[in-house]
């Protein structure tokens, strides 16, 4: 008998962005250092949702012998990241091999490239940053003014060198005011093989800039000089706008190739000129094939003959998961799946994947509720080829019924974000590692201890583990009620 094969590629890599090195620059687009521009500046103008008006200025230095940051330098940061996401972010000194961090960058291993990131190492460490206004502090929910550093320090011990075998290992020391600001949330999760395989420092940079700010809304509206010169970098030399098209065009229609961005407009002329960024429906397809786990089952047309098997659930959750369904929702979807079922589930993941690829209006409202619907009861959906039930049509509304259901009122939202809350920190004190939550408890435990002598041990109990929740919540950046209703 015929068999299908269907494949759905679960991505393996995730690195995290800091979101202020993600809303201005921190390198030059050129890959070599010139040595005569020391200082890059840039700065905007935003309004508070309070109103007030906020001149925001970024300036950068670089160390005299070391130059400033090259584009290369931003691919280092990321990866410097991806090793402190690795070791459970519990310390601001990050130990690691070099051939490590050169396999998370996808680098060769060859001596150009130990070269190349010790210089990258020299001018992290050398680069100052005077942040004036544009400072996101995430845990005063306000901006400040900063002149803070990269890495404090690092230091190499050459393993393969023989004589330095026993050597203490190497590592890096992020600098506090940035190690903080990872402490209290203010990051994000970053695809990083999808960073890594795109072919320009422009689109790398656009694609960081985009994915903070499409994290609270599905289409971003910005004057083309400020997006070009202000948030990328893009040389002031490019004075017009037909010269910045130029440099923007290619990033961008890189984005959209890749489903990234659905599209881009230009609005206006001249230095009025603006553009509006449209972000994908779903989620961008990697260009790394090479650092997907595929899920390729071979299912019979008539009669499901191979058992799917623990590993079969995990790659569907991982599936779902990475396609915007929350973990204990795909716990409660998969708990009792049979493998039949479980086989139907990658079938209709394949067919949402066709459906967002193709824009389909089916899915433009809400593909995630799509998704979930269809998974819930897989027996119930149709996939095209299958004979139709007759409470098929249940799965979708139309516009007009959608219409007709009442907005919920705002105590019964804030009942519902705190409902979510609450199963966040239940689902991360599952999933962070034991180190990381008993580093959590005692940081907690030493900030109540005034208190302890003042209520009875199970209150001070309460407190420490209520306190320990709302650590998690902000190390791993769950949205304040106002972040959570833009994404709803």
């Amino acid at each position: 008998m015929l068999q299908q094969e269907i494949a759905i590629e679960v991505p393996k890599r995730t690195s995290r962005d800091e979101m202020n090195l993600a809303e201005f620059p921190l390198t030059l687009l050129s890959t070599r250092s010139n040595p005569n521009v020391k200082t890059l500046e840039f700065n905007d103008i935003i309004r508070t949702r309070d109103g007030e008006v906020i001149n925001r200025e970024w300036v950068i230095t670089g160390a005299d012998k070391f130059g400033l940051p090259t584009a290369s330098d931003d691919e280092v940061l990321i990866g410097l990241l991806k090793l402190t996401v690795d070791q459970g972010m519990e310390d601001r000194r990050v130990y690691f091999t070099r051939y490590e961090l050169l396999k998370t960058l996808q680098w060769t291993t060859e001596g150009r490239s130990y070269q190349r990131l010790q210089k990258a190492l020299d001018r992290l460490s050398g680069v100052r940053i005077k942040a004036t206004n544009a400072f996101y502090d995430n845990s005063s929910k306000s901006y400040s003014t900063v002149n803070f550093g990269i890495i404090d320090a690092y230091e190499i011990n050459d393993a393969r060198d023989s004589a330095m075998r026993d050597a203490a290992p190497s590592f890096f020391l992020w600098s506090e005011v940035l190690y903080n600001s990872f402490q209290v949330g203010y990051i994000k999760k970053l695809d990083l093989s999808f960073y890594l395989a795109l072919q320009s420092a422009i689109s790398k940079r656009l694609y960081r800039y985009l994915d903070k700010h499409f994290w609270y809304k599905s289409q971003i509206r910005i004057s083309v000089f400020t997006l070009a010169h202000e948030k990328l970098g893009i040389s002031r030399n490019y004075k017009y706008l037909s010269s910045l098209k130029q440099q923007l065009d290619p990033a961008i229609e890189e984005l959209i190739a890749n489903g990234f961005l659905a599209g881009a407009e230009y609005l206006g002329n001249g230095k009025d000129a603006e553009i509006v960024l449209v972000a994908a429906r779903g989620k961008p397809r990697s260009l790394d094939k090479g650092d997907k786990a595929t899920l390729r089952l071979a299912v019979n047309n008539d009669d499901a003959q191979q058992s799917a098997g623990p590993d079969m659930r995990t790659k569907v959750a991982l599936a779902l998961e990475d396609r915007g369904l929350k973990p204990q929702q795909i716990d409660r979807l998969l708990r009792d799946r049979s493998d039949l079922m479980l086989e139907k589930t990658a079938r209709i993941i394949e067919h949402f994947d066709k459906l967002c690829s193709g824009n389909s209006r089916l899915v433009s409202r809400s593909p995630v509720g799509f998704l979930y619907r269809a998974v819930e009861v897989p027996e119930n959906f149709h996939l095209p080829g299958e004979e139709p039930k007759k409470y098929q049509a249940d799965l979708f509304k139309t516009e007009a019924e959608e219409e007709k259901v009442q907005k919920p009122t705002t105590e019964e939202l804030k009942a519902k974000y705190l409902v979510e809350r609450k199963r966040e920190a239940k689902r991360l004190r599952g999933t962070v590692e034991d180190k990381v939550l008993q580093k959590v408890r005692a940081e907690v435990e030493v900030a109540l201890a005034r208190f302890k002598d003042n209520i009875s041990p199970e209150n001070f109990k309460e407190a420490v583990e209520h306190g320990v929740e709302e650590r998690l919540l902000n190390l791993f950046a769950f949205p304040s009620f106002e972040e959570w209703i833009d994404r709803i």
